[in-house]
């Protein structure tokens, strides 16, 4: 898959990141990753990735399903719940879905500059690091590059748009925290100069 933008795109280095998870920190098994590139000072939603991980692969690396976490699954709704199936016939190994995250990192700026945020730093960037570890990789990002979505938003109360798409789907959900920051974030045009 390509994430090339025209010519005329400055290509956005910020990518918001989201994942389904079937426990609350390194460790533990994933459903999914999903991924949205975003560009501060000019507004622009750009590229996406989304990956549904087998759930066979989590298993066979030994991560951890915490029983808290599949009951909170339980009491979703049926189109959040679809996840915990496509995960048990995906055949998309985690290190594939790695491997695909990777790429979309690199064409994102990749390891010098990509900046990766997370809603929450002991979660998503958290866990991807781990997992990376666990397929013996180095995470496509430095550590200072990594971010903190609730952070942000904790600091910028009442700022969250309309939501669209599904709640507990990680492509939708990271799409929506992309336009969220994107409204905190946003330099006016007249400020950046």
């Amino acid at each position: 898959m390509t994430y090339s933008y025209s010519a005329d795109v400055n290509v956005p280095q910020d990518v918001m990141v989201d994942l389904e998870t079937r426990g609350t920190g390194p460790g533990c098994a994933i459903l999914s990753i999903g991924a949205v590139a975003f560009d501060p000072k000019t507004g622009l939603i750009g590229r996406e990735f989304y990956s549904v991980v087998s759930a066979a692969s989590c298993r066979a690396l030994g991560l951890r399903e915490e029983a808290g976490t599949m009951a909170w699954w339980a009491k979703q709704s049926d189109f959040a719940r679809a996840v915990l199936g496509e995960s048990e016939a995906s055949e998309t190994t985690l290190e594939q879905a790695l491997d695909g995250l990777t790429r979309f990192l690199r064409a994102h700026g990749g390891r010098p500059s990509v900046r990766v945020w997370g809603n929450g730093a002991d979660f998503d960037n958290a866990i991807l690091a781990d997992l990376y570890r666990r397929v013996g990789q180095d995470a496509p990002w430095q550590f200072w590059n990594s971010r903190c979505f609730r952070t942000l938003k904790a600091m910028n109360p009442g700022r969250e748009p309309g939501r669209t798409g599904a709640h507990h789907n990680a492509l939708d959900d990271a799409r929506h925290q992309a336009i969220w920051a994107l409204r905190i974030l946003r330099v006016p045009a007249e400020a950046a100069q």
